[in-house]
């Protein structure tokens, strides 16, 4: 029972600040943590709603130091892109034997996984969505020593107005150099280990014990997202294993004026061997130049972007 975990509607819970947080609602359940949607009871935040993750998964004690290195990290973050943390602590339930650490985030309901499904983004905002998110791994790839997402799929993208957010680093991994035993995590077919329908060459390599990995495997990993926000299809052909060599379908179209140079970055993005990638700083420059082209020409059609 010590997975087991709830608060109930109405209930608070109090952050090693000593803010109180009043859950409104549910959110969602996921492998390892609960989410709920929460109101600020007290301090300078008050009245304002938030996501509130709880770890539940006591009897893995790795994936809480995950939880764990993971809310660590994204307090340090300053990039607009990087879900933003604001507060963490730890609950003890009922007689105070179970004590479930817990994260205070921006709550955005809305993903990129939405705006696929409903194929409304015009071309302007997709590009944006995709230089923010080239930015982010610009951004992780420099820190030192690097990090890597390894999670990157539309359900851990979130939209704020026109802005977009790389958010669920519970997968992450610092390349520092040190041995950290989590192949089998990432052979937990299509749970939180590796999304099974967003694989990477190089994750597949590293589960297999051929290779290590390096920020480039974001990069396709973000290269089969961005491919799906343009074509509506994901290239990543389904595989019954998920270590299996992965392989892409050819490119779907993508329309418009600025579709073949689209394709070009997308197509330097999926590139298989992570030695010929281009790594998302290299990227940025395709993707600014495109966007600039993109906002010329909405502006010159219809006098605005967005």
């Amino acid at each position: 029972m010590a997975d087991f975990f709830r608060i109930n509607i109405g209930q608070g819970i109090q952050s090693a600040t000593g803010v109180w947080y009043k859950c409104v609602q549910a959110l969602g359940a996921g492998g390892n943590a609960n989410t709920y949607l929460v109101s600020a009871n007290s301090g300078e935040h008050r009245g304002v709603l938030f996501a509130l993750k709880v770890f539940r998964r006591l009897s893995k004690p790795e994936r809480r130091e995950a939880f764990l290195n993971e809310v660590s990290f994204l307090a340090q973050c300053s990039h607009p892109s990087v879900m933003r943390v604001f507060d963490s602590g730890s609950f003890r339930a009922g007689d105070g034997e179970n004590v479930y650490p817990f994260v205070v985030a921006e709550y955005l309901p809305n993903t990129l996984a939405e705006v696929i499904r409903a194929r409304t983004a015009t071309i302007p905002e997709r590009i944006s969505y995709s230089a923010q998110l080239v930015s982010a791994l610009a951004y992780l790839a420099a820190r030192t020593p690097p990090v890597l997402h390894r999670d990157i799929k539309p359900q851990n993208i979130f939209l704020k107005g026109h802005s977009c957010v790389l958010g669920d680093f519970g997968l992450m991994k610092v390349l520092d150099g040190t041995i950290v035993e989590d192949k089998e995590v990432l052979k937990e077919s299509i749970g939180p280990g590796m999304p099974f329908y967003y694989r990477t060459p190089d994750l597949v390599a590293y589960a297999r014990n051929e290779a290590n990995l390096t920020p480039k495997s974001d990069v396709f990993q973000l290269g089969l997202v961005l491919s799906e926000l343009f074509t509506g299809r994901n290239p990543c052909i389904p595989a019954e294993n998920i270590l299996a060599d992965v392989e892409l379908e050819p490119l779907g179209h993508v329309p418009g004026d600025l579709g073949a140079g689209i394709a070009g970055l997308l197509k330097r993005m999926l590139v298989m061997s992570s030695t010929e990638r281009r790594g998302a700083a290299e990227l940025m420059d395709g993707w600014l130049g495109t966007f600039e082209r993109a906002v010329e020409q909405a502006t010159r059609l219809e006098g605005r972007v967005f």
